[in-house]
C-alpha cells in the first residue's frame, strides 16, 4: 500500500522500482512519488538512466518504444473499473487513454496532454519528469470523483523500452511474467488518500 499525501507534508513516501521482468542486466532504479493539493495530484520520477532514448516527439505516438515512465490508475473505483495510463518519454510526450484495459480504450485530446503541464530535464546520471492531473481533468472523465480521505485507488507504477537498446519492462507491483503486458488491473496495487 502506498499513502499519497497532501503537497507540502513531511516525508512524503516513494516507490522504487528495481524489479524487472526478464532483466537481461538492465534494471535502472526508478523513483516515484505522487501527492495531492487543490488542484490536483502531483506526479515526480527519478529515473536513473543516462541518455534515455527519445524518439518520439508528438503526443499520442508510441513513447513506450522510448525510455518511458508510467503511472496507471483507477481514480473512482466505486463508480468505474476504468483507469488512465499515464505513459510519458524523456521528451515529455505522453500517450494515455481512459480505458478498461488493452483493447477497450477511449483516447484522450491534445488539449487533455497540455492541461497535465509535463516538464522533464535530462541531467547528467538521471532524468526527471513531473506533471499534474488537475481534478477537473478527472471530473470530465469519471464525473462522480471526489477527493475523500482513506480512499484506496488501484494504481500501478512502471518503467519500459520496448525499442530502446536494452528492451526492459520494470514494475512497482509485478504483472504475470510470461509476456510483460501492464494493462492488466488486475494486477494493480494500492495507494491510499491520507
Amino acid at each position: 500500500m502506498y499513502t499519497i499525501k497532501k503537497k507540502g507534508s513531511e516525508n512524503i513516501p516513494t516507490i522504487t522500482i528495481t524489479d524487472y521482468i526478464d532483466p537481461n542486466g538492465y534494471c535502472p532504479k526508478i523513483v516515484f512519488s505522487v501527492t495531492y493539493s487543490d488542484e490536483g495530484f502531483h506526479v515526480h520520477y527519478d529515473a536513473y538512466e543516462k541518455n534515455p532514448k527519445r524518439v518520439m516527439t508528438q503526443h499520442f505516438q508510441p513513447v513506450h518504444l522510448d525510455s518511458c515512465l508510467e503511472w496507471f490508475i483507477n481514480f473512482d473505483p466505486e463508480h468505474t473499473s476504468k483507469y488512465i495510463n499515464f505513459e510519458i518519454n524523456a521528451n515529455g510526450v505522453i500517450n494515455f487513454s481512459f480505458r478498461v484495459d488493452r483493447n477497450n480504450d477511449e483516447k484522450f485530446t491534445v488539449e487533455d496532454a497540455e492541461c497535465l503541464g509535463i516538464k522533464t530535464e535530462i541531467l547528467e546520471d538521471k532524468w526527471t519528469l513531473d506533471y499534474t492531473v488537475p481534478f477537473t481533468f478527472i471530473k470530465e472523465y469519471m464525473p462522480e470523483f471526489e477527493l475523500k480521505k482513506g480512499a484506496v485507488l488501484p494504481s500501478n507504477v512502471y518503467k519500459c523500452g520496448d525499442e530502446t537498446e536494452v528492451e526492459h519492462y520494470g514494475c512497482w507491483k509485478m504483472v504475470d511474467r510470461q509476456k510483460p503486458d501492464f494493462h492488466k488491473p488486475e494486477y494493480f496495487g494500492k495507494m491510499i488518500i491520507e
